[in-house]
Order: structure tokens, then sequence, then C-alpha cells
């Protein structure tokens, strides 16, 4: 044997004895452990998931079956809002309002109906075909004073997350949804989340109650659309919507997803008095508004995250103006600027003097003094137009086979002695979009609501009900209300002291007789309206009948001739 050859062996051998023990193990790939296994294959969801809301991996030996899962509640507050949510559908259960009072200004608000129905506001009621879904039971997996988490498992694979946090000096909470797929296939899904349900009352449900929607209309521009309990049972919309939920008369539950592009569509459905779903109209003003996903992809071993603002709090704009689009919810209508600016003086004035009624009156009065000189031309021009009736006969008479004539001649006429027909219209046109934009202002105006004036006017946003009867009148009801009386009384008088249509015009002295009856239809439309706007328009009644005995003691002195 060669030297080459006996190197060789002695090389195989060396090799032969260290291959088993120490380079097979180098070569092989890894035994796994499978618990090991299982954190080291889901990077994605490490990051993803556990980091965001730093709760336990998914195990399938770790979840409870439902009947193992007591029920619990979760109290989550700040100083200005206190909501009682429950693992039951990871729902909201109530939400307490700690700045204001109920609707009788005995006890605090509480902005939803506590345990009146079992469709909580925030708990997703459908996903993959699964529709009691909010009956479904999670585990309280983090707990605070500010912040809660449940999970649970949808099915085998797919887990749901959901952490509700709060902000100091703030009337939402924030809601982040998580749904992770743990499968090696990937899932097409879409869910619903219940928008708000049951929200309490304020005032007459059938015109202070709706569900809302804002609509993107593009150009930063949100479109209010709200749907009032009369379209029940059941209402749709899928158009451009951004935010849903309803409002009464002063407050909002409105659901916001941090996404535009999230909600496909919404539903409105009517509840019966004991809370469950009817097919009938909403009579007693409660229903639930629902927001429907778009279908979202999952993809194997990956997950998804929304993020919602959930709003309970007073339509109010310095509120509202925090949450982006959201200042939509407080819409005066046709006379927004006319409303912007009486409620800024209405709350100058409150600044100095601290009772809105007060300010109401002194707003009439400069809204009188503005238009007094209007006022006055006017009355002086219907004075005149007496005056001028003999001349206006003697016209008719001389030229009663040509109108075209007759018509030029009283035009000279009426010009000559600055009689104006229609100038006696003019003062009640000006007031009237005054008078749309008051009612609009303390109609929907925060700062109407509780606000007392005297003695038995304890909120100007509310008719001003000395006493109820234990029977009901036709249109009246069983309240006996105070304001519009005098009003009438008032607009009576003021009708008395008006200047009268000449004899010799029947025309106008039907439409005199028919002025006669408005006193008495304004008791009816004003009957049940806030007393703020009643303390309006009878201040001004009374205001305009010391402006006619002012002006009627200056026109003795104007003569014609």
């Amino acid at each position: 044997m060669d030297k080459k050859s006996l190197i060789a062996m002695i090389a195989c051998g060396i090799i032969m004895i260290l291959y088993y023990p120490f380079i097979m193990p180098l070569l092989s790939p890894k035994k796994t452990v499978p618990n090991e296994a299982a954190k080291e294959e889901i990077p994605y969801r490490s990051t993803q998931i556990e980091d965001r809301v730093q709760v336990p991996a998914f195990s399938h030996q770790s979840v409870q079956s439902q009947t193992d899962i007591p029920l619990q509640e979760v109290v989550i507050e700040n100083e200005l809002v206190k909501y009682d949510l429950t693992n039951e559908g990871a729902g909201l259960k109530s939400v307490e309002l700690k700045q204001f009072k109920g609707e009788e200004a005995k006890t605090t608000l509480s902005l939803l109906k506590d345990g009146a129905t079992e469709y909580y506001p925030l708990a997703i009621d459908n996903i993959l075909q699964r529709s009691n879904f909010r009956k479904q039971r999670y585990t309280v997996s983090k707990q605070g004073c500010n912040k809660v988490v449940f999970a649970t498992q949808i099915e085998e694979g797919l887990r749901l997350v959901k952490t509700f946090s709060l902000l100091p000096s703030k009337y939402d909470v924030n809601m982040d949804v998580q749904i992770e797929n743990n499968t090696d296939t990937e899932i097409t899904l879409s869910y619903n989340i219940i928008a708000s349900s049951m929200i309490a009352h304020e005032g007459i449900p059938a015109s202070d109650m709706a569900a809302v929607i804002g609509r993107d209309m593009g150009n930063n521009r949100i479109k209010l659309v709200q749907i009032a309990t009369k379209k029940f049972p059941t209402v749709e919309e899928s158009t451009c919507i951004v935010w849903a939920g309803a409002v009464n008369k002063f407050f909002a539950a409105v659901l916001k997803p941090a996404s535009n592009d999230l909600v496909a569509s919404i539903n409105a459905q009517a509840f019966d008095a004991q809370g469950s779903l009817s097919n009938e109209k909403a009579d007693t003003g409660d229903f639930m508004v629902t927001v429907q996903t778009h279908k979202l992809r999952l993809p194997p071993h990956g997950a998804v995250n929304h993020n919602f603002i959930y709003y309970t709090g007073p339509k109010k704009e310095e509120y509202l103006k925090q949450y982006d689009t959201l200042g939509a919810l407080l819409s005066y209508g046709w006379f927004h600027v006319i409303s912007k600016v009486l409620l800024a003086f209405l709350n100058t004035v409150h600044h100095v003097i601290p009772n809105y009624g007060i300010s109401i009156i002194i707003l009439t009065i400069v809204i009188k003094a503005i238009l007094f000189p209007l006022t006055r031309k006017s009355q002086m021009s219907m004075f005149r137009m007496q005056q001028l009736q003999p001349l206006v006969s003697q016209l008719k008479e001389k030229y009663k086979h040509d109108k075209q004539k007759l018509g030029k001649e009283q035009v000279l006429l009426f010009k000559k002695y600055g009689v104006n027909p229609m100038g006696g219209c003019l003062p009640m046109f000006l007031q009237l979009p005054v008078f749309f934009a008051l009612f609009r202002t303390l109609q929907i105006s925060f700062e109407m609501r509780q606000a007392p004036f005297c003695l038995w006017i304890t909120d100007l946003s509310r008719p001003d009900t000395l006493l109820h009867f234990s029977f009901s009148l036709p249109i009246l009801g069983n309240a006996l209300n105070i304001l519009p009386l005098i009003m009438t009384a008032a607009s009576y008088a003021q009708t008395r002291i008006t200047p009268k249509a000449p004899a010799a015009d029947p025309q106008a002295q039907a439409q005199q007789k028919m002025m006669s009856f408005m006193p008495v239809m304004f008791a009816f439309i004003l009957y049940s309206m806030p007393s703020g706007l009643t303390i309006y328009w009878t201040t001004s009644t009374l205001l305009s009948i010391l402006e006619t005995l002012l002006i009627r003691k200056t026109l003795k002195k104007v003569r014609i001739g």
C-alpha cells in the first residue's frame, strides 16, 4: 500500500468516526417542539396583534367554551362620561353623561336605555353568517380604568379582539377591531356593528329623534341625512357613508370609522315597547342603527385592524368641532347664517346676564329697534291710505270705464303723498327669516336645554307648562301653557289698534278680517313650541302695540290736502 492510499484510508476513518455524533446533526433540519413552533411561525401576528394590544397569542387549548365564560361588566370612565361595557357581545350597556341631568333634571343623564334590549351598541351582530353573534361572550384579556380588551374565537382559526380606550375630557370611546386569520387559507368576510340602540328620549320622539348619516359629498363637504322615526320599521342607505348613528333633540350617539371607505351600508330598524325588533312603525321612538362593512380579505396568518370613534355627547359646537366631519350634526337649515348670528348674540348677552330668557327679550328689543324705521313708514303709509280713500273713490268714479287710466292715476296719487300700498307687509316679511331662524335656534341649540327663565318657566326648550289636566283636549293635549294665551291676547289687542282698511276697499277689508284670525292660529301653532320662542313672539307683539300707539300719536299731526 503506497503512502497516498494509507493517508486516504486514515482520513475516511476519521470522517466516519466524526460524522454521526457531530457532522450529521449540523446538516439535518432541527427537530421542532409543537409549543415552541407555534411561537416561531407567526411573526406577522406577533407584530400586528400581540404588540398592539398585549394579549396572549391564541391557543385552541386556552379558549373556553361559551358556557364556561361568566357574564362580566367592565366600567371605563373619565371626568365627562362613564361607559358600562359587557362581555356579552363586547358591547356598550349604558352611557352616563356626568355633566348633564336627565329629562326631568333630577338624576344624571343616561344616554342609553340601560338593559332595555339585547342589542347593545358597539356589539358585532353578524359575521360569517352568524346572525346572533351579539350574544357571543368574550373573555376580558386586559382591564384598566380607561382601557379594556375583549377577545373571542369566531370559529376555528379565527380570532377577534376588541379594544376600548378612553381619553381625558372627551365624549368618545375609541374602539379597535382586530380580526386574526390563523389558518392556511385566505378568508373573505364582512361584519356589521350596532351603531346605536335605544337612545334616550328628549321631548317628543316623533319630532325630536332620528337616525342620522354623514354622507361624503366631496370637497370636504358632509351632508347630514336624517331619517325620521315615521319612516321605520326598516330603512337602508348605501351611498358614500362616513358615519352613522342616532340623535335625539340635544344628544348624539354616532359611530365614525377612521377610514371613510369602510362602510358599505347602514340599516335602521324599529323596536317595539319591549326592545325587540319590530315590523311595525317606531311608535315608541325606539330604533337601532347598524353599520355594515365592505367585504374584507384576510390572508393566511394575517390580520385586519379597523379603528372606530364612538361619539356619545351633546350636539354642541364646542364639542363636535373636535371631531372631523361631526360638525354636520348641528344643522340650522336654510337660515344657518342668521341662526349662528342670533345664537352668538344670545350667548354674548348671557355672559353679562346669565338668563337666556332675558337674552331673548333683549334680542327682541334690538330687532324691533332695527326695524322701527320701516315699521313707522309702513304704518304712516297705511294711515295715509285711509285719508286718501275719498280721492281714490273719485278716481274710480271718473275712470270707471278706463281701468288702465285708473291705475296710472292711482299710482300718481300714491306717489304724490308718499304712500306704498304694500308697505304694511314689509316689516312682517323682514321679521319672518328672523322668526324661522330663531325658531330653529331655540329648537336645537343645546344652550336652551333646561335653561330657566322665571317662575314656572324652567326650560326654554320646552313649552311653559304650568299644570297638567286629568283629561286631554283636541290639539292642545292635557297641558296648560300660559305664554301662548298671553301672546294671543296681546295679538288680539294689536289688531284692534291697527289702522283699519277703508270701507271703500272690500278687498282690503276682507284681508284685514282674515288677519284678525291670525292670533288664534298662532296660538294653536305655538302652543306646544319651546317657551323661548313664545317669549320672543309675545315680547315682539307687546312692543308692536307700543310702537303703534307711539306712531299713531305722531300720525295725528299729518294732514293731506
